[in-house]
């Protein structure tokens, strides 16, 4: 077997090798690969396909399987809520063996209106009283929307939606543009100016105009659900360059020429190119062995369904200033702030999106 074609073996099998490990943990999160559910063989627990994404973007959520043991009169009464840019905008009560004429007070009352147009927080914070003559339809009926939120809530369903297909406006074109440039030009010149160049487009438009780049929560979120929003043509761009370049000799090409984090990291070293800090190669190898251990450890949350969450404070969400956690953005600013000192450290040294790219492409490149 040549060089040439046991090296793209050995990719191939560094790729298969972290498709699993990410198939792994969607299945464990969601309990779901690419859009299918996986389900067990076991009696279908209460909580389980509670929810419902709707082709117009809405969420509903159906609580037959999560209050089977709350009873009203007669049994259970279950409800669907729907939910629209995180406001309640229906509640139907769905077939019990209530009583008609008891349940009809209930539903010609006002209660179901006492939820429409909140938030679900909002909701589960506003008390509702019974209805007078159905006391245990209604109190059932209040129990069951309380539950069905608090799913909502606890599952993060929000998150989960499908992204819906937005209209292609200029923001859009101008991502496009940006990854394409980003994909094909470096590969035809190596031109420092159009580096720099590239890199502030990437920084500016992908980073914190677009919010545009593979992490965790991207990989997973595709890995769970699939590709179905509109924007996949850029996703799918983005998912081409970082893990089939590498299989044609381009190991580290997405790191180097698109992701946002590592040019403003760059492009901050840059103006301070004379007061880099030394590194041994002593501190360099620890460093390495920091980021494996930190990475294992991450993997190690998802895979026992610890901490998952982890994935939403990764440093890529800082470019998103206004939604993301204060937290992160200090702590982009800060690596920003390293950089002039020491090139690209979060890339080199900690980000778990870059070292499981590493791995995909069986490479460990500084």
């Amino acid at each position: 077997m040549n060089t040439s074609v046991k090296r793209i073996t050995v990719n191939i099998v560094s790729l298969v090798t972290v498709f699993l490990m990410l198939a792994a943990a969607a299945i464990i999160r969601d309990s779901s690969i690419l859009g299918h559910k996986v389900e067990s063989s076991d009696e279908t627990t209460p909580g389980q396909q509670a929810e419902t994404f709707n082709p117009d973007g809405t969420v509903t959520i159906n609580t037959t399987s999560l209050t089977d043991k709350i009873i009203g009169y007669a049994g259970p009464v279950p409800v669907e809520i729907t939910i629209a840019d995180d406001k309640i905008t229906s509640i139907t009560p769905l077939d019990n063996n209530e009583t008609p004429g008891f349940f009809k007070r209930v539903t010609s009352s006002d209660i179901l209106e006492s939820w429409i147009g909140k938030s679900p927080e909002q909701a589960l914070a506003t008390e509702v009283d019974a209805v007078t003559g159905a006391t245990y339809s209604s109190k059932a009926l209040i129990t069951n929307v309380q539950y069905g939120l608090q799913y909502y809530l606890n599952n993060d369903i929000k998150a989960k939606a499908p992204a819906q297909a937005a209209p292609r406006d200029i923001k859009f074109y101008c991502i496009l543009a940006v990854v394409i440039l980003a994909g094909i030009v470096p590969l035809f010149t190596k031109n420092k100016r159009y580096r720099t160049l590239q890199q502030i487009l990437n920084t500016a438009i992908l980073g914190f105009w677009g919010g545009t780049f593979i992490d965790y929560t991207m990989m997973l979120g595709i890995m769970s659900n699939g590709i179905t929003a509109a924007a996949s043509v850029t996703t799918l761009l983005l998912l081409f360059i970082a893990f089939i370049y590498p299989l044609f000799g381009k190991s580290g090409y997405y790191c180097a020429w698109v992701c946002p984090l590592g040019s403003i990291q760059e492009l901050a070293g840059k103006c301070n190119p004379n007061h880099k800090i030394h590194l041994s190669p002593r501190m360099i190898s620890a460093l390495n062995r920091f980021r494996y251990f930190l990475w294992s450890l991450l993997m190690l949350m998802l895979w026992t369904g610890l901490f998952m969450s982890w994935i939403d404070y990764e440093l890529f969400t800082a470019f998103m200033v206004r939604e993301a956690a204060l937290g992160v953005v200090i702590a982009g600013a800060c690596f920003v702030l390293l950089s002039l000192f020491i090139t690209r450290p979060y890339c080199r040294f900690v980000c778990p999106t870059g070292t499981i790219l590493r791995i995909s492409q069986n490479t460990d490149n500084n």
